[in-house]
């Protein structure tokens, strides 16, 4: 009668080190979100692009590495690459802000501008930004 106690008793105590063990394995590795935030964003900055008419921006944001993208994209014929580099400016510092980042980007790339035509056949302008944020 002892044995059979202490044998309950040592596969009970075997059965709870096995579920310990993998209730702490969950919360040592939690799942790790890598998903890219995609956003059209606003035009609320055409102080900074008095020239430019219908702008369109996009920002990619990725929380896991911190790394901001962000396309600036209007008609060839009205593209200054100033304005598009003030308005991205200011968008990022508006970014910063948002979300407590307490330093500046660093950039990841050297910024990028693309001639293209769209489907009406008009040419465009697309400027690109690349930067990473310390996340910490």
């Amino acid at each position: 009668m002892k044995k059979i106690f202490a044998l309950c008793t040592v596969a009970l105590l075997a059965v709870g080190v096995v579920f310990a063990q993998t209730s702490t394995e969950d919360a040592a590795n939690p799942k790790v979100d890598i998903s890219t935030q995609v956003r059209q964003l606003d035009d609320n900055y055409a102080d900074f692009h008095p020239t430019a008419k219908s702008v369109s921006l996009d920002l990619e944001y990725t929380p896991l590495t911190g790394e901001v993208i962000i396309n600036y994209t209007c008609m060839a014929a009205s593209f200054d690459q100033g304005e598009a580099m003030n308005t991205i400016d200011a968008i990022l510092e508006e970014f910063g802000i948002e979300n407590q980042f307490t330093r500046k980007p660093t950039f990841v790339r050297k910024d990028r501008i693309r001639y293209y035509k769209d489907g009406r056949d008009l040419r465009m302008a697309t400027y690109r930004r690349c930067v990473r944020y310390d996340v910490r």
